[in-house]
């Protein structure tokens, strides 16, 4: 385990960096979609599907770049593969949330009862609204009062990066099909050639 931390620790920061990052984003659009009043649920909805969308992809740009680092160490005889690396790097950055998922999900059948429930359900709530703002207004369109929501939108970015990593690590592009490649040489036929004399 240390081992492994001590290779990885730097992409688990940096998948906690751009979580808050499409968090603030996340914020953003759903609060200047939420102040139109016409249209104003389709508006926070697409806004936070955009949101959500654009920090998938950072997840799979990260751990992507990842398995194609380790695939040439693995082509050159220097590590072995491991295709499940991008599932634990993906648990590992997704501890706070699996933390603030239960807050919320051990403290929401007590609320109405105990004291400590709801302002534990309370203090849950608002930090999966901070930490994790590009669901907001997915979670307020489909969901809102259903604290099982709060685990099952960890579920994308988990695969993304189980998906994304091996993808890498086959060096294979999710995208390829729309990019670019340069125009095939053509070659001389041989009735072009110059004839010897």
């Amino acid at each position: 385990m240390k081992e492994f931390w001590s290779e990885n620790s730097k992409i688990i920061s940096k998948m906690l960096l751009n979580q808050f990052g499409a968090t603030f984003l996340g914020l953003m659009v759903v609060a200047a979609a939420s102040a139109a009043q016409s249209q104003k649920a389709w508006l926070m909805l697409f806004a936070s599907c955009f949101a959500a969308f654009f920090y998938l992809f950072l997840i799979y740009a990260v751990v992507w770049e990842r398995g194609g680092h380790d695939r040439i160490k693995v082509d050159g005889g220097r590590a072995v593969a491991k295709p499940w690396t991008g599932l634990w790097i993906a648990l590992c950055a997704n501890i706070p949330n699996f933390i603030l998922a239960l807050l919320v999900l051990v403290s929401d059948p007590f609320k109405a009862s105990y004291e400590w429930a709801g302002n534990m359900n309370l203090i849950g709530r608002a930090l999966c609204l901070l930490w994790e703002g590009m669901y907001a207004g997915i979670v307020s369109y489909f969901s809102p009062n259903n604290p099982l929501i709060h685990l099952l939108y960890i579920a994308p970015a988990i695969l993304i990066s189980t998906f994304g990593y091996q993808l890498g690590l086959k060096n294979m592009r999710l995208l390829s099909v729309f990019e670019l490649k340069p125009p095939q040489s053509q070659q001389p036929k041989s009735s072009d050639k110059p004839k010897m004399k």
